[in-house]
Parts: C-alpha cells; structure tokens; sequence
C-alpha cells in the first residue's frame, strides 16, 4: 500500500506531538496567557538545597526554559560555578524544539572552563563551566540540571521566582532543607500578591508557584528585585574556606568578620609610616589628615580585582599593596585605612552593594552580604564616606555608586547598621551660563560656562581625561546634537575637588543655526541645554512611576541680535509647577539688541503610581516643547 505524502506527514507530526506531551516540552501546551507579552516561559525551575551540616551543602537544579524569540535569548546560556570549596557533582544540557522533541544532548567537552571574573580580574580562584546554544530557528526550549557540593555555608542562594520582565512562569519550586542543630532565618518580601503555596516541616521549607504571566517592561519602572516575591535564608552556624562562624544579630557577626577577615591585615613598612607622619606634619585636624591621605592613595595606587582568599572577602595586606601599588575595593580600602590608622584617624570596613541602582544590605536578616567595601570615616560633623577604588573621584564622593543606601560599618565590637551619605535633588545642580551673538545670517559665536555638581557632576567630571577628538564628538554628537554645523573653537576644564564642582568653559561656532521665512529669521532661544526625549507612551501602564534620581538645571543666556533685525515676538514667560518638580522660564529685553533668557527646570526624585505615568509624561512633553520656544525678528 502506498502512503500519500500528507498522510505521511500527519502521522509524523502526530507522533513528534504526542512525544512532547509525554516530556511536556512542547510549545503547543504553553498556555497562551503565558505567552502574552513573553519573550520566554521558565516551564520549571526546582531548586532542591539540603544543608547537611553547617559545613555542607547540597545544591540540585532542574531548570527548562523555552525561548519565544530572539528577545529571549539571554536564557541560551547555562553557567554554573565552581572553586575549590564548590564542586560541580553532575551536569547536563539538552536542547529541545518547539515540539519538544530533543535536538541537541551537549557533551561534556562543549562545556567551556572559564574564569568567573571578567578580564579587568588579575587572578582568581573562582571558575565556572559555561554553554551557550546558537538558535537555528525560534521556539527553542534549553533544558539543564546540576549537582553542586559546597563546604562554603554562609551563601544560600535566595527564591526569586520572577527574576526578568517579559518572561512567564509556569512552575517553580524551591525546597530547603536543614540539620537539626541549625536555625534557619529567613526573610520574605513581597507575596501577598502572588499564589505562593508554602508548607514548612521540621527542618524543612518549601515553596511554590505556577502560572505566572509574564509582566511588560515598561520604561522607568522600578528595578524587578523590588517588586516580586523572594526569600532569603540565613543559617545561624556556617563555615567559610574552613572558617567557621554562628551569629543570628549584626553585632555578632560584624565582630565575628572584623577578627576574622579585617584584624591584623594593617602592617606597613616603617619607611611608608614615616613618609605618612611627615605628610600629614603640622596638619591638626582628622579630616584635612584624611584628604591628605587619600589623594596619596590615588596617586600611588590602582584598582585591579584580585578574587582569592577566604572567598575572596579578606583583604590583601597592607604591605602588600604598598609594595605592588595595586588591589581590588577590600585591598584598597584595607591600605587606606591602614595609612588613617598611623596618623591616628578613625575608619572602618564598610559592607554594601555597589550599583547604579540602590540596593540595600538587608537589616532583617544578619548575614554575609555586599558585594563592594568602602570606608566610613565617623566625625563630628557626620559619617564620611571613602571609595578607594577611583584615581580621580573627590574625596567624600560616592555619587551613583554607593550613594543613599543601607550598609554595615564593621568595627571591632560588631556590625554597626548605617546609611550612606544622600544627594538631595537641588544639590544635583547643572548651571549653564552663556553670552552668544546671533548673526544677520543665521549664525551664532557663543562663550558657554556650563557649572555641574552632586550626581550630574559625575556625568561631566570624566571629560578632562579624554582626547580632544572624543570631547569634540561628545558635544557634537551628544551633548548639543540639535546644534548643526556646531565647530568646536577652545575648551577648557576646572575641577574643583573641594567644592565638587566642575567646571566647562567652551567657545563654539555654529552656521545656519536660525531659520528663515521670507523676511523673518526664527531661532530657538533656549541654545545650549534643550531638553527632547519625551517618556513612551503606554496605554495601560501597569508599573508604579521611579525616578531615582532628582536635579536642578538653571540657565541664563544673554543674546545679542543683528543690529539690521528688530524682534516682532518674544514667547511669554510661563511657569509649570506640579508633584514633579517645576519648569519656568523668561526672556526679557534688555534693549533693541540684546535679549535675557532665564530658565530653571528641577525634577524631584519619587515613587508614583502608574496611574501617575500620563501626567509625568504630559509635564516632560511640555518641557520639551517649551524648550523648543522661538524668537521671531523681523529684517529692517
């Protein structure tokens, strides 16, 4: 009997279907509320950890994610790491395609060992092995699992079972499990909006979820982390490299990492002691000790990550970087501290996360946390705080970085819970004056004075280490991109560390920068600090408004006219006022020629409700608009 194509072809997709229903893989069986705004649906995700002892840990995953379209990419990678404390026990890749049949078993040969650290790393004990599957066509599902055994107990990783915008979940399971001699802490944070099933048993937890659509990006919306469900665990007896500790308070287990990560780490040779007494000769105060102190450690030192020791928390010696002028943030801050110490100046080891995003250490759950260190200087005028890392930023400045956050101060009688130091929005100030001459043709000469500080001082400071062409591109193709046929003529920098103010002074040129109609040339007013970009528009905005950071911009220009043109309309002053922040500006005539344009636009940080999103967006569109106001002068 002879079978007809189609026939053929129906029994083969029926029997690749039913395939996939028995592995649950296919694409078919998504539901399709999961695949509405989704660029990939997590099918599973089980995470089983068993703490056998305060000195193991057993870590198993099971985790199938399918890949809607190229958007979903960022799940082809698997990446599992390992050091001498962590071992990788069992690992498996499988690739699957959109019917859930298997395409692809990787081999172990195809995994890459490569170091955990990027390449800005000198050397570090912590390595990983790594896969990434290269999409031929899209649905795509990767599946892996692993076994991890791990004598470091202090880290448990958290449950966060939506971790990424645009992905659904269909299940995700996390189990825990804990030795009787063990106190489990732990801390959960958003689920009173989320079907979370939760049974707990002696020495047991578990936690579920299904059926999680995916939630839309959508611009200036807060960060993930803060807004879905999570747990963080906490043993109150744990082991680090061999050490071992037991804290369940910040006292406890600040004091517990001073004696065994920070004591004893401050030596220095006696020649660098001498040159550090006599550095500081005649000078009285602690702080004036400290700057002097610290513009010392930027000249002679640079940062270099270096990911070793007692999991990679202790700090080089002091000594050593002396002698080798380099180290990572602990190594840093450990030197400048020692160097503090000599000349008998407070300072502390300070604990945080370092991000352009503020993230705060936890309070509610006393353990090993941060990923960066700075130090705390404690005055009589408030806390001080240090980055050791940079060779260029002021002293006291931690803007962007590690600014208005929750950090431990680790000192020798414990943990101590403080907050870094807050830009308030009318001290992140840009103050941009200028005189510029407008020509019978349409042209403009201008003298710019553009004056920043707080955060937007760290968005203009960097300028005065780059190369002429890149700062000439930046205010081409940047900064006054609006501005055609724009020619740089001189430019000049003054950074004032101690003030924290920098300083631009910049001469341009600019041809056909008016327009014309007939006899009349047409120019916008406000030159040199235009705002444009407008939020997205969304019509059903789902996400609470963030501004994470507020400012404040003033702007004076004085315009002198061609002397053959006489002005016909001036645009009204207006002033805008409102939850977000103010926009005002002004144009007054000074005489025939020359004209005065005032103007002032603060935008205060905040969290709003969605519902809030369409009036923010109506205040940023005004502003944009505004700052496109023209003068009309009209020729003789």
């Amino acid at each position: 009997m002879k079978i007809q194509p189609l026939l053929l072809f129906i029994l083969f997709f029926n029997f690749q279907f039913l395939f996939s229903q028995d592995l649950g893989l296919s694409v078919l069986t998504i539901p399709d509320s999961l695949k509405q705004n989704a660029n990939s649906v997590v099918r599973f995700y089980n995470t089983n950890i068993e703490l056998v002892s305060h000195k193991k840990m057993i870590i198993k995953v099971k985790k199938a994610v399918t890949v809607l379209n190229k958007m979903g990419d960022g799940n082809k990678y698997v990446a599992v790491g390992y050091d001498k404390n962590r071992r990788i026990k069992k690992i498996k890749t499988i690739i699957y395609n959109n019917l859930g049949s298997e395409i692809k078993k990787v081999n172990n040969k195809e995994y890459k060992d490569v170091s955990r650290v990027d390449g800005g790393t000198l050397y570090a004990d912590s390595r990983m092995l790594y896969y990434e599957h290269v999409p031929i066509s899209y649905p795509y599902t990767i599946y892996y699992e692993y076994e991890l055994e791990s004598t470091n107990t202090a880290f448990i990783r958290k449950w966060m079972p939506i971790n990424s915008y645009n992905q659904s979940v269909e299940q995700n399971t996390y189990k825990i499990t804990f030795s009787n001699d063990l106190t489990l802490q732990k801390k959960e944070k958003k689920f009173e909006k989320y079907p979370i099933k939760k049974s707990s048993n002696i020495g047991s937890l578990l936690y579920e979820i299904n059926g999680i659509s995916a939630i839309k990006y959508e611009d200036l919306g807060p960060s993930i982390t803060s807004i879905m469900p999570s747990v963080k665990f906490a043993p109150n007896k744990f082991s680090i490299e061999g050490l071992e500790g037991e804290a369940d308070n910040w006292k406890k287990l600040g004091k517990w990492e001073y004696n065994n990560f920070y004591k004893d780490i401050n030596q220095l040779p006696s020649s660098t002691k001498e040159q550090i007494r006599q550095l500081v000769s005649g000078v009285k105060t602690p702080l004036e000790k400290a700057k002097i102190i610290y513009k010392y450690v930027q000249d002679k030192t640079r940062y270099i990550s270096v990911q070793v020791g007692i999991g990679s928390l202790k700090p080089m010696l002091a000594s050593d970087v002396d002698r080798l002028g380099y180290g990572d943030c602990k190594a840093l801050t450990n030197y400048t501290k020692s160097l503090l110490d000599v000349v008998g100046v407070e300072s502390y080891f300070t604990e945080l996360y370092g991000d352009s995003q503020k993230l705060d250490m936890d309070y509610d759950l006393p353990s090993i946390q941060g990923n960066h260190v700075i130090l705390n200087l404690p005055i009589e005028s408030g806390d001080i705080w240090l980055e050791c890392t940079s060779q260029t930023v002021p002293f006291g400045y931690i803007a962007n970085f590690t600014d208005d956050r929750d950090v431990i101060v680790i000192t020798p009688e414990g943990g101590i819970l403080k907050h870094t130091g807050i830009y308030n929005d009318k001290n992140n100030f840009q103050k941009t004056l200028s005189n510029y001459k407008l020509t019978s043709k349409g042209n403009i000469e201008a003298d710019i004075v553009i004056s920043s500080g707080g955060i937007q001082y760290d968005d203009h400071y960097s300028l005065q280490k780059k190369s002429k062409k890149d700062i000439e591109n930046y205010y081409k193709s940047n900064y006054w991109s609006y501005i055609n046929d724009l020619s740089i003529d001189d430019y000049s920098f003054t950074n004032n560390k101690d003030s924290i103010i920098f300083k631009e002074k910049v001469k341009i040129k600019a041809t056909d920068y008016a327009t014309f109609s007939g006899d009349r040339m047409l120019f916008a007013i406000n030159t040199f600090n235009q705002v444009s970009d407008i939020p997205k528009r969304y019509r059903n905005r789902k996400l609470p408004l963030e501004i994470a950071r507020g400012f404040i911009d003033k702007d004076l220009f004085e315009i002198t006219l061609p002397n053959d043109y006489i002005i016909e309309a001036i645009p009204e002053s207006i002033k805008i006022e409102n939850k977000f922040g103010l926009y005002q500006f002004s144009v007054e005539k000074i005489s025939l020629t020359k004209l005065k344009y005032s103007r002032t636009f603060y935008l205060k940080k905040g969290l709003y409700p969605a519902t809030e999103y369409k009036n923010y967006r109506n205040f940023r569109k005004q502003v944009a608009k505004l700052d496109k106001s023209k003068i009309v002068l009209i020729k003789k």
